[in-house]
């Protein structure tokens, strides 16, 4: 669990890194020619980026589940979901970043597809008995 907690805050890190270089201006010259020779990139980033925050920190919350009438959300991908909506929704505001719905689109399929992965190696097994 320690080096979960430790794989996790590294890649909290890195993603502020990443959103504050591009908040001003400074996008990363090798990001960039990288993302760009990927076709759809930018958005296959959008998925992978925030599809393995939202894993890590369903690891790191053992894939706890709340419920809301009968559909179970887990917890770390409702607090990715909120915390990556309210910084993209932010772009707006922000003269050298621009609001893309279909980013945000990719970020909640990302987020969604890594929780789902996160909470599918983390539930318990079921043991097998035999038939005698």
């Amino acid at each position: 669990m320690k080096n979960i907690k430790r794989a996790t805050f590294l890649y909290i890190f890195l993603i502020l890194l990443i959103i504050a270089f591009a908040n001003q201006g400074d996008y990363l010259h090798i990001l960039k020619s990288l993302v760009s020779k990927i076709p759809y990139g930018d958005k296959w980033g959008h998925f992978l980026l925030m599809g393995l925050l939202a894993f890590f920190v369903n690891i790191l919350l053992n894939c706890d589940k709340f419920k809301v009438f009968k559909l179970s959300f887990l917890k770390g991908s409702v607090i990715v979901l909120v915390i990556i909506t309210l910084e993209e929704v932010s772009q707006i505001w922000i003269d050298t970043r621009s609001f893309d719905w279909v980013d945000l689109a990719f970020d909640y399929l990302g987020i969604f597809v890594f929780g789902q992965l996160a909470w599918y190696l983390t539930k318990p097994k079921p043991v097998a008995t035999e038939n005698k």
